[in-house]
């Protein structure tokens, strides 16, 4: 039937540009088949459209679906109940560093900080890591979000990347800020599957780089150091087995569905034996679902060789600007140390992945006391009273800043940001509507013009 359509087409064709038909070619082609195949092809270009409508209408409902969650999660923190429970959670991150800073001076003697001596320069390096680690996230963010609308919004970036930390900061395993950054981009009229597919995608990214350096540092570490034996580095290795084992389990799963599907149920099905889970459907689809976002952020911005190396650079610089933070520590106290570098980076990781277990918005107590065993022996040309305040300073750059930062850019756009960009908005619509009408008039005087010029050429 194809050629026979084909054939239809060349003898209309023909039959355009005026030439006569053989009488054989009009035998060729009945006008049956010929109202066959046109039916035929409108039928097949309908059933098309109506399943492009329809897959749209689902993709939309299932965007919203998820959008709505974020929202609902967004509306659960910002609660009475979620409120003084974070306030609570502050209270006791701070009674913990109080704590601990306590048995500190203590067990190893207060000395004031005028009496240490310290090395100016140290301080200028880690505010520009510390600037490098900022500059690092927004640009991957932006980079991201510029991928699917076409255009940089760096200010945007910056404050959904400073209220996502205020909020991973005081939520336990730092998991409430990324709702808050997909209500966010929606509020301020990013597309709703840009919103949320960006912080999922900078999620992913961050966790790849994350297990892949944290690897290698392990491997440094238990092959290397003297001290890994110890029972900061065990717990170490299991944050590290705890980190990445989602990550290999979606990726898994992803790649083997069938086969994952099974494993999810089984594991699924045992944890609600065991009572750990208690809604297994729910749970079920919560994963899929999971699952079905990580193939989708593959699938949009790791199919290109060039986007994957530019996210992967810029998370990788990330972590490099907030781990060499502890050799410029120890620096600014003890002065500098000659090939010591990659061992400081090394355990600064260790630091991180074993805070990691702690389930303390941002690791409290875990993390200071693991910062404590792994580099009071760096501090020993200064003595023991330098560790206090260079746990202080380690605490401060990596975790009270986001508190500091995202709660001044809350409070910000809540008394002023937020009204400012509806005023901006507003005076861009306004602009829009008074650059139309004004073509509008031009159009219509132009209109005029040649009525009264044609008018007066016929007259002549």
């Amino acid at each position: 039937m194809d050629k026979k359509a084909k054939k239809v087409e060349e003898l209309d064709l023909a039959t355009q540009e005026g030439g006569a038909l053989p009488s054989e070619e009009i035998n060729l082609v009945k006008l049956s088949e010929v109202n066959f195949v046109v039916k035929r092809k409108e039928k097949f270009k309908k059933s098309k459209q109506r399943k492009i409508v329809l897959e749209n209408e689902e993709f939309i409902k299932e965007q919203k679906g998820k959008f709505d969650e974020a929202e609902q999660s967004v509306a659960k923190q910002g609660s009475r109940k979620k409120k003084l429970t974070n306030i609570f959670f502050f209270v006791l991150n701070l009674v913990i560093l109080a704590g601990i800073l306590t048995w500190n001076i203590l067990t190893e003697g207060f000395v004031p900080l005028g009496d240490l001596p310290l090395h100016g320069w140290a301080i200028f390096v880690l505010m520009i890591l510390f600037i490098g680690e900022q500059f690092s996230e927004v640009l991957s963010m932006s980079y991201l979000l510029k991928k699917s609308i076409g255009k940089w919004r760096f200010g945007l970036c910056f404050k959904v990347h400073t209220i996502g930390r205020y909020y991973d900061s005081i939520t336990p395993l730092g998991t409430g800020g990324q709702p808050f950054q997909i209500t966010y981009f929606k509020k301020h009229d990013v597309p709703m599957h840009t919103s949320l597919a960006v912080p999922f995608a900078k999620y992913i990214f961050s966790q790849i780089v994350w297990t892949v350096i944290s690897f290698v540092c392990m491997i440094i570490f238990f092959t290397s150091s003297p001290s890994a034996s110890n029972g900061i580095a065990v717990v170490s290795a299991i944050g590290f087995i705890l980190g990445s084992l989602l990550l290999f389990l979606v990726a898994f799963l992803s790649i083997s569905k069938s086969l994952g599907r099974k494993l999810v149920v089984k594991i699924l099905k045992l944890l609600q034996k065991m009572r750990i889970v208690k809604n297994y459907e729910k749970q079920y689809a919560k994963i899929s679902k999971y699952i079905e976002d990580f193939q989708s952020v593959v699938k949009q911005y790791m199919t290109s060789f060039k986007d994957f190396v530019i996210l992967f650079g810029l998370n990788l610089l990330k972590f490099i600007f907030k781990f060499a933070m502890p050799y410029f520590i120890v620096c600014l106290f003890a002065g500098p140390q000659s090939g010591e570098f990659i061992n400081y980076f090394v355990m600064g990781i260790m630091v991180e992945l074993a805070s990691g277990c702690f389930p303390l918005p941002g690791g409290s107590g875990m993390n200071e006391i693991s910062f404590k065993v792994m580099f009071t022996a760096a501090f020993a040309s200064v003595g023991g009273g330098a560790v206090v305040w260079a746990l202080l300073l380690w605490r401060l750059l990596t975790y009270y800043s986001f508190l500091l930062i995202g709660g001044a850019v809350s409070i910000y756009d809540f008394s002023l940001g937020n009204r400012k960009y509806k005023w901006q908005k507003r005076k861009e619509q306004l602009e829009e509507e008074s650059r139309i009408f004004k073509q509008e008039q031009i159009n219509k005087f132009r209109n005029e013009r040649n009525k009264r010029r044609r008018a007066q050429s016929q007259r002549l």
